[in-house]
């Protein structure tokens, strides 16, 4: 209302006013997407299981195929977990050095 009386448009209001004040909402709502599309598992193990030529190969259902389904190797999931965990770390700390608040 202060903003609106002092003359500000709608535009100069959500960028200046409403925009910085969800900032940390939108940061956790990216930072939940991101990790939740890296991280799909079921919708496509369940339809798919791969697809043909493992066309729909996602990273957890690689990882899921060599600790169970065909190869039994759990050191080389144990390991392709950890490189799924690093990345995720890198990932989301680029997220949230990228759209931090620098006027604090």
């Amino acid at each position: 209302e202060a903003a609106r009386m002092d003359g500000a448009g709608t535009w100069r209001i959500f960028r200046s006013i409403t925009l910085p004040l969800m900032r940390p909402t939108i940061i956790m709502c990216l930072v939940y997407c991101v990790t939740g599309s890296i991280l799909a598992f079921d919708q496509f193990f369940i339809l798919t299981k791969g697809g043909p030529n493992n066309a729909t190969m996602t990273v957890v259902e690689l990882i899921y195929n060599f600790a169970f389904d065909s190869k039994k190797d759990l050191g080389m999931a144990a390991a392709l977990s950890l490189i799924v965990l690093l990345a995720l770390v890198v990932i989301n700390s680029i997220q949230m050095r990228g759209l931090r608040d620098n006027t604090k």
